[in-house]
C-alpha cells in the first residue's frame, strides 16, 4: 500500500489553529507511527479567512505495509529478573533513606508495589523497573542514592550511576519502549486521581505521603507527552511538574486535552521561590517529614 508518509488527520479532531486562535486546526499524521506531528504542521479549515497550512518537509511516498511490517517490536526484560532485584538483600541507598524518614510498614508498601530493585551495578544502587498494564517490564534504571540526603548521585571520576539493566547485560538489539513508572498500578482501579512527576524517586515518596492518587513518574521532563500519557488517558491526571517546568508541560496539557485528555497542571510549585528543579519530594521532606510526619 503506497502512499505520503504524512497526511491530515481524516479524524473529527481539531485543534487551536497557530495562525487564528480558533479550534479549527487539523493536524498531519505520520502513517508510519500513526502520531501526530508536532503542533505547527496542519491547516485550518477557516479557508475563507484564516487559509493556513503548514506542511511538514520531506513528505515523500512510501509502501505503508512493509514499513509497519518491519517497525521492531518493544523488547522486555522478564519478571523472575525483577524479582531476583526485589528480593536481592544487598544494601540499598534509597530504601535505607525512606526507612530513616519514614515508617517501616510505608516503606515496605512502597517499595513493594513499585518493585523497588536493588542493582549490584553500582554498590547500594536502585532500580525503578517501568511495567505496564499487561506486566511487560519496558525497562530498568538504575541510580544511586545518598542514603543520607536521599539525593541522587550522578558521576564520579568519569563515571556515571546512571545506567539501564538492558545495557550492562549487554543484550543485543535490545529495543527500549518506555512507559510510565508506576504504570503497572493503574490497574489497581479507575476511580482514583493519577498524580504525574518527573522522578521515580518522588512517585514513591509522594505514594506514602499521599496515597489517595496512584503516582507516576515520566522519568524526564521530556517524558511527558502524548506517547507515554496514552495509557492512562481515561484517568483525571494532575500534574505536577518540577520547578521551571510549568509551562512546558501547560503547554503540552492544553494540546492533550483537546485531544480528550483530562489533565490538571498543578502551579503552586512554579509560584514559589524555590530554585529550579525542586521537586515536590524535595519540599515535603525539607519541611513537611522532619517536622510533622515523623512524629504521627
Amino acid at each position: 500500500m503506497i502512499q505520503y508518509r504524512y497526511s491530515l488527520d481524516r479524524s473529527s479532531k481539531k485543534f487551536i489553529c497557530p495562525s487564528c486562535g480558533k479550534k479549527t486546526f487539523v493536524k498531519y499524521v505520520d502513517n508510519t507511527s500513526n502520531s501526530y506531528l508536532d503542533n505547527q504542521y496542519g491547516r485550518c479549515d477557516r479557508e475563507n479567512k484564516c487559509k493556513a497550512h503548514f506542511r511538514p518537509y520531506g513528505n515523500n511516498k512510501i509502501d505503508l505495509l512493509q514499513t509497519l511490517e518491519t517497525k521492531p517490536k518493544p523488547s522486555y526484560h522478564s519478571l523472575e529478573l525483577v524479582e531476583r532485584s526485589v528480593l536481592d538483600k544487598s544494601k540499598n541507598n534509597f530504601i535505607e533513606f525512606l526507612i530513616q524518614n519514614f515508617p517501616v510498614n510505608d516503606v515496605n508498601k512502597a517499595i513493594t508495589n513499585y518493585f523497588v530493585g536493588t542493582s549490584r551495578r553500582h554498590q547500594h544502587a536502585t532500580i525503578f523497573w517501568q511495567i505496564d498494564k499487561d506486566k511487560n517490564v519496558h525497562a530498568g534504571k538504575i541510580m544511586l542514592y545518598d542514603k543520607e540526603t536521599g539525593k541522587r548521585k550522578k558521576s564520579a571520576k568519569g563515571i556515571s550511576y546512571i545506567d539501564w539493566v538492558h545495557k550492562i547485560k549487554t543484550i543485543g538489539q535490545f529495543n527500549l519502549e518506555q512507559c510510565l513508572f508506576g504504570l503497572h498500578l493503574t490497574n489497581e482501579t479507575s476511580e482514583k486521581c493519577v498524580a504525574i512527576v518527573e522522578s521515580e524517586k518522588t512517585a514513591v515518596i509522594m505514594s506514602i505521603f499521599k496515597p489517595h492518587y496512584i503516582w507516576l513518574a515520566t522519568g524526564s521532563k521530556h517524558g511527558f507527552k502524548e506517547e507515554m500519557l496514552q495509557p492512562i488517558k481515561e484517568f483525571k491526571i494532575v500534574a505536577f511538574p518540577d520547578k521551571g517546568e510549568y509551562l512546558d508541560w501547560k503547554k503540552t496539557a492544553l494540546t492533550l486535552n483537546a485531544m480528550g485528555f483530562n489533565i490538571v497542571v498543578d502551579e503552586w510549585l512554579n509560584e514559589t521561590e524555590y530554585k529550579n528543579g525542586t521537586d515536590l519530594a524535595d519540599i515535603y521532606i525539607n519541611e513537611i517529614c522532619k517536622g510533622i510526619y515523623c512524629l504521627i
